[in-house]
């Protein structure tokens, strides 16, 4: 008698209490694949003359070849796949690690192309200030930056965000009393902690700038992609869209 199709509960192999089954052959050769059963386990079905091996069994045995082939190349794939994964882990604590340098520099090379020259930059390695002129107007731009999801966990959950304060001043005739007047304007606008938009002035005394100022929070990876590239006519435009908001503001105010 032919043995029943391996797909279908009929088989039993020896326990230690007795025959265990009905299971499917399908079944009994994933055990042996996995361990879970001697390679040398026999196993009978409803008609055989007997305890029948693995190896004994043409299509058992090939079914048992088949399996472990498939098991191999299961195991390979899994193993592909977590190299793949490790490695885009540590593309994105790369990039987390790398992002505030690279947004650094794409903040300069997108005001150097607004015209601006970089003056000055200091760094405390959390936050970071850029200062550019316009040699010809001597007009100036500050930028305060702080990278506020700088841990991979944190901008897993939140996106690479930054605290960015953008000011735009200039050289004002009569500093003095100009000053003195817009801190009279704006006495009740000097907050510890501005809201996101909200417009502030500030002056270098020493060399008679007056400066309005905005704060925003931006959100990085609509500038710095997954692979460290840079949208640079995104930010190119949104610096510049920013100064001429802020220039208009303070000439609406100095003139």
């Amino acid at each position: 008698m032919s043995a029943p199709p391996p797909d279908q509960a009929l088989f039993f192999v020896p326990g230690p209490q007795g025959p265990f089954g009905p299971i499917t052959l399908h079944a009994i050769v994933d055990h042996v694949v996995h361990g879970r059963l001697p390679p040398d386990v026999t196993f009978t079905y409803q008609g055989a003359t007997g305890w029948l091996s693995i190896a004994s069994e043409p299509g058992a045995r090939r079914l048992l070849d088949e399996r472990r082939v498939a098991l191999d190349d299961e195991r390979d794939r899994v193993f592909g796949a977590l190299v793949k994964k490790s490695w885009e882990y540590f593309h994105q604590e790369e990039r987390a690690t790398l992002i505030d340098e690279v947004l650094i520099g794409a903040v300069i090379t997108s005001t150097l192309d607004n015209g601006f020259s970089l003056i000055d930059l200091r760094s405390t390695g959390e936050h970071h200030h850029l200062r550019f002129e316009e040699l010809k107007s001597r007009a100036r731009i500050v930028f305060q930056l702080r990278h506020l999801t700088p841990s991979l966990l944190a901008s897993r959950v939140l996106g690479h965000q930054a605290s960015v304060i953008v000011g735009y001043g200039e050289p004002v005739a009569e500093f003095g009393r100009v000053w003195q007047a817009l801190k009279a304007e704006y006495k009740s606008g000097f907050i510890a902690n501005p809201e996101p938009g909200t417009i502030t002035v500030d002056a270098d005394v020493t060399a008679g700038y007056v400066y309005v100022q905005i704060d925003l929070l931006w959100n990085i990876d609509d500038y710095v992609h997954a692979d460290l590239s840079v949208d640079y006519g995104l930010l190119t435009t949104h610096v510049g869209s920013t100064v001429h908001a802020l220039r208009k503001y303070l000439r609406g105010r100095t003139s």
